[in-house]
């Protein structure tokens, strides 16, 4: 998903799914996928200008596997005593309350094709990038070697054990 336009930068106004945003988390990986895949429906039937109608149940369909994928992704990250969960929740939350506010029809359509057709795609890219990948390398670095599970920490982390330190979670 590079620009070639733009010295090999990141477009996150186009959003494709790629390897580039496999984590190695098979149930998160299939799940970005579909959601994606979602993101994108909504996407053309805004830049196609689809009715209304339509474009709402594309939205819908998004907005309901949004719900479905937030929960999913937290109990994973439950499970596995993620230690930066709680910043995780509060990004969910910030994308949850924008997506629901356009999908609950507070704003008028032509506003929310415009705002979420911008939004939706560049906020997924960017989490997925950051603060999902920050999960699945730490995910990735306490797991005992041979056994697919363990609790003692590993892999390239900063002091504070976020393999991120310098992004805002």
């Amino acid at each position: 998903m590079i620009d070639s336009e733009s010295n090999d930068t990141v477009d996150y106004g186009r959003l494709v799914w790629s390897d580039d945003l496999v984590l190695g988390v098979n149930s998160i990986d299939e799940q970005h996928r579909e959601w994606i895949a979602l993101v994108q429906a909504f996407e053309h039937a805004v830049t196609e200008g689809r009715p209304a109608e339509e474009m709402r149940s594309t939205l819908a369909a998004a907005v309901a596997y949004t719900e479905s994928h937030f929960a999913d992704e937290q109990q994973v990250m439950e499970e596995a005593g993620y230690p930066f969960l709680d910043d995780h929740i509060g990004q969910h939350q910030l994308a949850w309350d924008r997506v629901h506010a356009f999908a609950s029809g507070e704003v008028a359509d032509e506003e929310m094709r415009r705002s979420l057709a911008e939004f939706l795609p560049q906020w997924l890219m960017l989490h997925i990038n950051t603060a999902d990948r920050q999960f699945a390398r730490w995910l990735k670095g306490t797991m005992t070697p041979g056994t697919g599970s363990g609790t003692s920490p590993g892999g390239p982390t900063g002091p504070d054990g976020r393999v991120f330190g310098d992004i805002p979670v």
